[in-house]
């Protein structure tokens, strides 16, 4: 039996492999490092991301860590506390969380890396340029408020357009 590739799996690989994404944002923190891109995609977005360092997992967190964009525009940590600057939640809707337009799928790692690719239709790339994505400490719980108990920032990217 040969297994082929959906359409839709298909069109999006088709999309990521001969398009330049349209915006971007390296995320850095102590240890961590990696590279976000956001490609159009059917009037929403077409998320990819490589990040590494994250802590090993442990048994409290196993390894999943909430993944935001966040209404600061800069990374710079400069307070005493961490991504200060980044703000709450991009919020412009005003909802509840977990239906912020920042709210994103939690980031799983094993040893220390995560990637994935996923398809969102809240937004387009460029309705999130001059944001910020954060990484933090713990799972994000999808119900507590603000911003689902997910503790501390632990890595940081400015969203910026990708210049061909």
């Amino acid at each position: 039996m040969e297994i082929k590739p959906t359409s839709t799996t298909t069109r999006i690989l088709t999309t990521v492999i001969n398009e330049k994404p349209m915006t971007f944002a390296y995320v850095i923190g102590e240890d961590i490092s990696g590279t976000v891109c956001f490609y159009p995609y059917q009037g929403g977005t077409i998320m990819i991301y490589e990040i590494n360092g994250l802590p090993k997992s442990s048994k409290d967190t196993g390894g999943i860590y909430a993944f935001h964009i966040h209404e600061g525009n800069t990374c710079i940590n400069d307070t005493k506390v961490p991504y200060e600057k980044t703000k709450g939640h991009f919020n412009p809707n005003q909802t509840q969380h977990p239906y912020h337009l920042g709210d994103l799928p939690p980031l799983f790692a094993t040893k220390g890396m995560a990637w994935g690719m996923i398809y969102i239709d809240k937004f387009k790339p460029q309705d999130i340029v001059n944001r910020t994505l954060v990484i933090h400490e713990h799972p994000d719980d999808f119900h507590t408020q603000p911003s689902g108990n997910s503790g501390g920032k632990i890595a940081c990217g400015e969203i910026k357009f990708f210049s061909k």
